[in-house]
C-alpha cells in the first residue's frame, strides 16, 4: 500500500528535525487510526477520519477544513480544500475568476484568456456516495496526508496548481451506518452487511438525484458547485467484484448531445492519465469505453455545468475482508484476454481492501498530475464550454412555460429546480406570441443562451434515444439508467419548446416564488379546491390532522361561471379551516374558491383522519423514496413491519401502500434471523398467517395499494382478476445498478456477465441468453390515457405521459366476486413514446395500466407503471394520493354532502 513516510523522512532531514518531532506534529495514518489503511478486517471510522482532516488543516498551512452543513441524520458535512498556502490564500481572488469565466457575457478573449492564466483549477472530488463501498473514504485519508506532508517537487505542483475540494463522504449517514453494523458484528454469525437503506429515503439512488435535488446532501453537494464553480467533479465509486478492476473514463457511447465536446475530451485526457499510471505501476484490469454511458442528467450535474465527470468505478472486496475468486485462490479475477479497451489483465484470484486504496490513490494522483501541468487548458477550456453557450443561436432557442398551467404548486416547483440548478429564468411583463403561440403575462421564458443553457435544454426537451442493439435486429444494448427525463412530462407542467428568437418584455427573476391567487372573502356554504394541483393533498392532509371535516365532488359542478371537476376538495368555511388553506395556498400557490350555496352534487366523505400504511420491507428503495414523499406531503404515515401482524391490522391502518420491489418472499419470509439479530426482527418476515391476515383485512374493508412491480404481489395474494400481456424477461439485458452489486432493487445485467460483444454473441447463438428485443423499455414516458371522472384518477388530464421501466401492462379477466374498473391505460397508437426509448409499441396498445378492484367489503388499487419513480414523476403523484383518500371515503348523496359534516 501507498506510504508517505519516505516523503516526511525527506522533510525531517530538510529541517534537521528529529523524527519524534515531525510525527508529532503530523502524525502518519497508521499511528492516528491504530492501523495501516486499507488492512484486512480495519475501516477508519466517520468521526475518526473527520477529526484526522481537522487536525492536518490545524497542522498543516495546506490544508482548510469546513464542515458546511449536517446530514438527513444529523451528522456533519465536511468539505477540505486542499492547495498551497498562496492559493489557500487568496481563495475569494480564485472563485470570482471561477465565476467570471463562467459567466463569459461581455468578457473579451484576451481578457478572457487573461483570467484563465491567473486562475488554478478546482478538482471536486467525493466519495462513498453509496455506503458499502468503503474502499474510497479511506483512500481519502491516505491523499490527503500526502498532500499536507510531501515534500516533493510534484507534489508542490499539484498544489501551486489545484485547489482540491474533498468530500470526504457524500453520504456520512450511511458510512456511520454501514461501518458501525460492520464492528458490531464482528465475530458473530451474522451478516456483516447492513442490510438496510444505507441513505434514509434514498438508499442506493442517492446519486440519481442530481436533477430534483430532493436530499439534504445532493443540496450540500450542490452548494459547493454553485458558490465555487470547480473545472473536474471526481465521483469515487466501487463495482462488482468478479469482473475488471476499475473503470477510468472514456464512457461509451451513447452521451447526451448537449454535452460539450470539450467536456468528453478533458474527462478522456485524465481517465487516460489515470490508465497509463495505474498500468504503469503494474496494477492491471483497468477497462475504460465500456458499461457506464453519459445519457441520463441524474448522476451528472457538472457536465452540464462546464465539467467532466470523472468517474472511477473500482472492484469491491467483501467490505473490509478480502474477495476470492469462487473458482479458486489461484484463479486471476475479472476477463483474462486483453484487448484495446482493457490492456493488462489482472492476475491475482484475491482482491482486498488496500488493493481499492492503492488503486484509488494512484489513480487520483494521476488525476491530479494532469490537470496541474496542463492548468491553463482547463481554464482556457472552462471559459470556452460557457462561452459558446451564451453566444448560442441556433434552435431551439427557449422553452415557455406558459402562466396557465393546471398545478401552479408543480409549476413553482420546475422553475425552483432549474433556477436551483443555475437556470436563469424571466418572466414576461405582458402577453406575447412565440412560436406561434400566445402567451398571457407572467409566463416564464427559459432562454438558452446562457452559462447553464445545457442543463435548461437537457432537462426540457423530449429526450430522443438511440436504437442501440448487439447486432441488427438482435437484443437491446442497455443503457445504465433510464433514457428520458423531459421535466414537464415528469411533473405535469406544459412546457413549450420554441425554435425562433423570443421577443417580449421580459425580466430576470432573482427569486422564483409560488404565483399567488387572493383568497375568497369567507364563503356562505364552502371552500372548494380543485383537484388539479398536487399541493391539495397537502391541505388535505393538514385539515384533517386539525378535524377539519374533508369531503370531495364525484361530479362536475360550476359556481359564478366557474368549472370545478370531479373530485373538487370541499371544505366547511371554518377559521382555523381559512387559516390552513391560507398556508398552503403562500406556500404553493394552490388556487382556493368558495360557494355560498351547496353544489347540488354527490359526493364522497373522507375518513377523517386517513390511516396510511407504507410498507417497510429492508433494503427497498422504492419504499424510502415513498417515505419521503409521504413526508413532504405531511400524510402522518406508518411503516407497516412485521411486528403489526401480531394485532388486528385493522385497529391501525385504513390504507396500506405496498412499494415496487414487495413480493410475496420478502413479506412473508423477510430477513433471515440466522443471519440478523433481534433488532431487525421486524423484518423478518410475517410468515404464511400474516400473508393470510393481510388479504383478510382487504376483505374485511382495507384499502390496499400496489405500486409497479408489486401489482404482481396483490395479484397473488387477491386472486385478481387482470394477467400480465407483456413478455416476461429471461437473460435479461437491464443495466446494473450504479456499481453496487448489494442493490436488491436492480440485477446486473449482460454487460457485467459477458465481458467482450464477440462473448456476448457466442452466448447469443448458444442460447446462453435470449434475445430480448420482442418488448424492452429501460425507463422512458409513455402516452396514456385517463378517465378522469373515476376517483383513482381525479384532477389528471384525459392523457398525459406515464414514466415506464421494466413494469407490466395489463388486461382484465371475468371474475364473479371482484369488480374491476380501468382508470388509465395505453392509447390504441402505433408510437407510445412521449420521450425516451421503447421496443414492442405494439404489445401495449389498449392495455390496462391503472386498475381499480372492489374484494369483499375493501379495495385495492394497482398502479402498473411507475407512478412514484425516485419522486420524479410528479405529474402521476395524484393517483397514488387519489387512491389513499379514497379507499377508506364514504358515497354520500347530494343532500348529505350540502351538510359538510
Amino acid at each position: 500500500m501507498h506510504s508517505t513516510r519516505l516523503g516526511t523522512s525527506v522533510l525531517v532531514l530538510w529541517l534537521g528535525l528529529a523524527p519524534a518531532a515531525v510525527a508529532q506534529e503530523i502524525p502518519h495514518p497508521t499511528d492516528f487510526f491504530g492501523f495501516e489503511i486499507g488492512t484486512d478486517g480495519e475501516m477508519a471510522r466517520y468521526p475518526k477520519i473527520l477529526e484526522y482532516l481537522q487536525l492536518l488543516a490545524e497542522r498543516s498551512g495546506r490544508i482548510e477544513y469546513e464542515e458546511r452543513g449536517t446530514t438527513t441524520l444529523g451528522n456533519p458535512y465536511v468539505l477540505a480544500t486542499i492547495s498551497s498556502p498562496e492559493n489557500l490564500a487568496r481563495m475569494d481572488r480564485l472563485v470570482e475568476i471561477n465565476h467570471r469565466l463562467n459567466d463569459p457575457r461581455g468578457l473579451s478573449e484576451a481578457d478572457a484568456m487573461a483570467l484563465a492564466q491567473e486562475g488554478v483549477p478546482f478538482y471536486f472530488l467525493y466519495a462513498t456516495i453509496h455506503s458499502t463501498e468503503v474502499g474510497n473514504t479511506q483512500t481519502i485519508i491516505t491523499i490527503a496526508h500526502r498532500l499536507a506532508t510531501d515534500q516533493s517537487p510534484e507534489i508542490a505542483e499539484m498544489l501551486d496548481n489545484v485547489v482540491l475540494l474533498v468530500v470526504p463522504s457524500q453520504n456520512p449517514d450511511g458510512q456511520v451506518l454501514v461501518i458501525d453494523h460492520w464492528y458490531e458484528t464482528e465475530g458473530t454469525g451474522y451478516n456483516r452487511t447492513y442490510p438496510d437503506l444505507y441513505h434514509h429515503y434514498a438508499g442506493h439512488d442517492d446519486n440519481r438525484d442530481w436533477f430534483m435535488f430532493t436530499q439534504t446532501e445532493t443540496r450540500l453537494a450542490l452548494d459547493i458547485h454553485r458558490e465555487l464553480k470547480p473545472q473536474v467533479t471526481h465521483d469515487m465509486h466501487q463495482m462488482g467484484p468478479t469482473g475488471a478492476r476499475i473503470f477510468v473514463p472514456p464512457f461509451q457511447d451513447p452521451h447526451d448531445p448537449n454535452i460539450h465536446p470539450l467536456l468528453l475530451e478533458g474527462q478522456a485526457q485524465i481517465g487516460a492519465a489515470m490508465a497509463a499510471a495505474l498500468i504503469a505501476e503494474g496494477k492491471g484490469g483497468v477497462v475504460y469505453d465500456q458499461q457506464y454511458d453519459l445519457w441520463a442528467p441524474a448522476r451528472q450535474y457538472m457536465l452540464y455545468h462546464g465539467q467532466p465527470r470523472i468517474l472511477t468505478e473500482i472492484a469491491s472486496a467483501r467490505l473490509a475482508d478480502p474477495f476470492v475468486n469462487p473458482a479458486g485462490p489461484d484463479v486471476p479475477l475479472g476477463p483474462q484476454a486483453a484487448r484495446v479497451n482493457f490492456p493488462l489483465p489482472f492476475d491475482r484470484g484475491a482482491w482486498r481492501l488496500g488493493d481499492i486504496v492503492d488503486y484509488g490513490f494512484t489513480a487520483v494522483f494521476a488525476a491530479l498530475e494532469q490537470v496541474a501541468k496542463n492548468r491553463t487548458t482547463w481554464m482556457e477550456n472552462y471559459y470556452r464550454v460557457h462561452r459558446d453557450w451564451v453566444h448560442r443561436d441556433e434552435s431551439p432557442y427557449a422553452f415557455v412555460v406558459s402562466a396557465d398551467q393546471r398545478d401552479p404548486f408543480e409549476t413553482y416547483e420546475l422553475l425552483e429546480l432549474l433556477q436551483t440548478g443555475e437556470v436563469e429564468i424571466h418572466q414576461a411583463r405582458g402577453p406575447f406570441t412565440a412560436g406561434g403561440q400566445s402567451y398571457p403575462a407572467g409566463s416564464w421564458v427559459i432562454q438558452l443562451a446562457q452559462p447553464a443553457g445545457a442543463f435548461a435544454k437537457t432537462m426540457l426537451e423530449r429526450q430522443v434515444y438511440p436504437d442501440l442493439r448487439y447486432y441488427p435486429g438482435g437484443p437491446p444494448i442497455p443503457p445504465y439508467d433510464v433514457t428520458a427525463q423531459t421535466l414537464g412530462l415528469l411533473m405535469g407542467v406544459d412546457v413549450d419548446q420554441i425554435d425562433e428568437p423570443v421577443r417580449a418584455d421580459l425580466e430576470l427573476l432573482a427569486e422564483i416564488v409560488p404565483r399567488r391567487t387572493p383568497m375568497p372573502p369567507a364563503p356562505g356554504w364552502g371552500y372548494l379546491v380543485g383537484p388539479g394541483s398536487n399541493a391539495g393533498f397537502l391541505a388535505a392532509a393538514r385539515l384533517q390532522r386539525a378535524g377539519v371535516p374533508l369531503h370531495r365532488a364525484s361530479n362536475r359542478f360550476e359556481v359564478d361561471g366557474h368549472r370545478y371537476a370531479p373530485g373538487t376538495w370541499l371544505v366547511p368555511p371554518t377559521r382555523e379551516a381559512a387559516a390552513i388553506l391560507e398556508g398552503v395556498s403562500r406556500e404553493t400557490g394552490l388556487v382556493i374558491g368558495g360557494a355560498n350555496e351547496a353544489p347540488g352534487v354527490p359526493g364522497f366523505r373522507m375518513r377523517a383522519p386517513t390511516r396510511v400504511g407504507l410498507w417497510r420491507a429492508a433494503n427497498n428503495m422504492p419504499g424510502g423514496w415513498l417515505r419521503w414523499l409521504f413526508e413532504q406531503y405531511e400524510l402522518g404515515h406508518i411503516e407497516v413491519s412485521s411486528l403489526d401482524f401480531a394485532g388486528d391490522l385493522a385497529d391501525t391502518y385504513d390504507v396500506i401502500v405496498l412499494p415496487a420491489g414487495t413480493t410475496r418472499t420478502r413479506i412473508v419470509s423477510g430477513l433471515d434471523p440466522e443471519q440478523h439479530d433481534e433488532s431487525w426482527r421486524w423484518a423478518y418476515g410475517v410468515g404464511d398467517e400474516g400473508w393470510r391476515k393481510l388479504a383478510q383485512w382487504v376483505r374485511d374493508g382495507g384499502t390496499l395499494v400496489a405500486l409497479g412491480s408489486a401489482v404482481s404481489t396483490a395479484r397473488e395474494l387477491l386472486d385478481l382478476p387482470i394477467e400480465p400481456v407483456l413478455p416476461q424477461r429471461r437473460g435479461r439485458a437491464t443495466p446494473p445498478s450504479e456499481d453496487s452489486p448489494r442493490d436488491a432493487d436492480e440485477t446486473a445485467g449482460l454487460r457485467e456477465t459477458f465481458q467482450s460483444p464477440a462473448q456476448l454473441l457466442v452466448a447469443l447463438r448458444d442460447r446462453v441468453v435470449e434475445p430480448t428485443s420482442l418488448f424492452y423499455c429501460p425507463g422512458s414516458l409513455l402516452k396514456q390515457e385517463f378517465n378522469p371522472t373515476h376517483p383513482v384518477a381525479f384532477g389528471m388530464p384525459e392523457r398525459w405521459p406515464v414514466f415506464f421501466r421494466f413494469d407490466q401492462a395489463y388486461q382484465l379477466t371475468p371474475s364473479f366476486d371482484i369488480t374491476a374498473e380501468t382508470v388509465s391505460r395505453y392509447p390504441d397508437e402505433a408510437d407510445m413514446v412521449a420521450s425516451g426509448w421503447l421496443l414492442g409499441d405494439e404489445l401495449l396498445r389498449n392495455k390496462a395500466n391503472v386498475v381499480a378492484f372492489t374484494v369483499g367489503k375493501g379495495s385495492v388499487v394497482t398502479l402498473g407503471s411507475q407512478i412514484a419513480f425516485r419522486t420524479q414523476t410528479r405529474g402521476t403523484f395524484k393517483l397514488l394520493f387519489n387512491a389513499i383518500f379514497q379507499g377508506p371515503a364514504t358515497a354520500v348523496s347530494a343532500d348529505e354532502l350540502a351538510r359538510l359534516d
